[in-house]
């Protein structure tokens, strides 16, 4: 076990900019020890940076964002040298991880540098094959039933099987890449795709009293085919979903990115389908903010706050942090248990994580949680003490874990606590909380609190 005292910092200015030296410190020390290894066989090694660019738009430092570009290039020279990768994309893969590299490693950095030729080349040259756009490929996707045609694809082909058919939450991961792309380009067929696609899950989650666990041809289906059995390859591939309650569906497409592309196709298109399927999943996860690892709850209800400008969920937030007295804690510890033999239940959770504490008890406060208070009541001092908490956070992960080149996803690494691991949708103690300060204070880092006040009311 580890433990770390809590330091109160005097305003949030100041809270930001210890953070920041911590952040800009591991950053360096990263791209020293990893700066001239070679590319591994890990198919998210890369996504270890993706909180960087907190730090990145408070310096002028190059030194980040060339080391991302170098890490994009040897990690794509590896991939196509050993065939794994042809014409952009894998050969094969399934939505969930094969997406990881592009959708997340790729897009921090081409919205780091949008104007990179090479970035935009990878990014795009994936994307194609979304939509059957590059006819040497089998076709991935079905417009008429706006499905893909299984959960395996690849610039090899598709899995056809019964089981694998169909579609999943994850799928949604193939959406977002397709409005990267529409967002870089400018081009309708991206936004068709995505739109066609999204319908469908819309479509079927406001169509029940249960969330769908997955979609066919023929409408939503509740329980995966082979459920539990040695057919689900769902179950097999990504063995950290949960799919027996509302809240395990619920907690499935928000990992998943499902509530981030409804939202902005929401306000792309201008259709309320998108936002109520939205406002849907948000009611279950809303019922989670009562628990200490359900950060990305409450982040994206700050999401959707912002995107709606919408403050229905205001006093859920208000009433689940009027529980936690934040400041009525001095240490945090650090606990590495040994990795569970299933996920617990629940948002933000991994078999892998680790336990913290608060004074020798179970923690209560998470950070995410008290940063998304502080911005609904325009709480400077609660601000402070989230980033503070945050902080302690980070710095207890950096003594305890590895950066997370090794497994972009794990919840043991110095990068799950700083972006969150691979249940938290990009929601961690960097990304959704001191970046949001940084907003917040404005480049300067100067703002007064007054104009925090101002601005949290946006």
């Amino acid at each position: 076990m580890l433990s770390c005292p809590v330091q109160n910092s005097a305003s949030l200015s100041e809270a930001c900019q210890l953070f920041l030296a911590d952040l800009r410190e591991w950053i360096l020390a990263c791209i020293d020890k990893h700066g001239d290894a070679p590319a591994t066989n890990v198919h998210d090694q890369a996504t270890y940076t993706i909180s960087w660019p907190v730090s990145m738009r408070a310096s002028d430092d190059v030194r980040p964002l060339g080391f991302m570009k170098d890490l994009r290039h040897r990690i794509n020279a590896r991939f196509e040298a050993e065939g794994r990768w042809r014409h952009g994309y894998w050969t094969m893969q399934e939505a969930h991880h094969g997406t990881e590299h592009f959708e997340l490693f790729l897009g921090t950095l081409w919205r780091l540098d949008p104007a990179d030729p090479e970035t935009t080349r990878q990014l795009l040259d994936a994307a194609e094959h979304f939509g059957n756009w590059a006819p040497e490929i089998p076709p991935w996707f079905d417009w008429k039933t706006g499905l893909f045609r299984s959960f395996y694809f690849g610039t090899d082909g598709v899995k056809l099987d019964p089981v694998a058919a169909v579609n999943v939450p994850d799928h949604f991961r193939c959406v977002n890449i397709a409005l990267l792309a529409h967002e870089m380009t400018g081009e309708a067929r991206y936004l068709d795709l995505a739109r066609l696609h999204a319908s469908r899950w819309a479509e079927a989650i406001l169509a029940s009293s249960d969330l769908p666990a997955g979609l066919t041809a023929d409408g939503a289906v509740f329980h995966q085919p082979g459920d539990g059995g040695e057919r689900d390859p769902y179950r097999r591939t990504v063995g950290q979903i949960r799919l027996e309650t509302q809240v395990d569906r619920a907690e499935n497409f928000l990992a998943s990115g499902a509530i981030n592309a409804l939202l902005r196709l929401w306000g792309l298109c201008d259709e309320p389908r998108f936002r109520a399927a939205a406002e849907r999943l948000l009611d279950v996860i809303a019922t989670q903010l009562n628990d200490p690892d359900a950060g990305p709850a409450a982040d994206i209800l700050g999401v959707y706050r912002r995107a709606a400008g919408d403050h229905r969920y205001d006093r859920l937030i208000h009433e689940a942090v009027e529980r936690l007295d934040p400041f009525g804690f001095m240490e945090l510890t650090l606990e590495p248990v040994k990795k569970r033999e299933r996920r617990p239940p629940g948002i933000g959770k991994r078999a892998d994580m680790p336990n913290w504490m608060e004074d020798g008890a179970p923690r209560r406060r998470n950070p995410i949680l008290l940063a998304v208070a502080a911005e609904i009541a325009g709480d400077e001092q609660l601000a402070a003490r989230a980033v503070d908490l945050a902080r302690t956070h980070f710095r207890l992960a950096r003594e305890a874990f590895p950066d997370g080149r090794e497994h972009g996803c794990s919840a043991r690494s110095v990068s799950a606590i700083a972006r969150g691991h691979g249940r938290d949708n990009n929601a961690g103690m960097v990304t959704a909380v001191l970046g949001r300060a940084m907003e917040a204070l404005g480049s300067s880092h100067e703002v007064e609190p007054s104009q925090w006040r101002r601005l949290s009311s946006l």
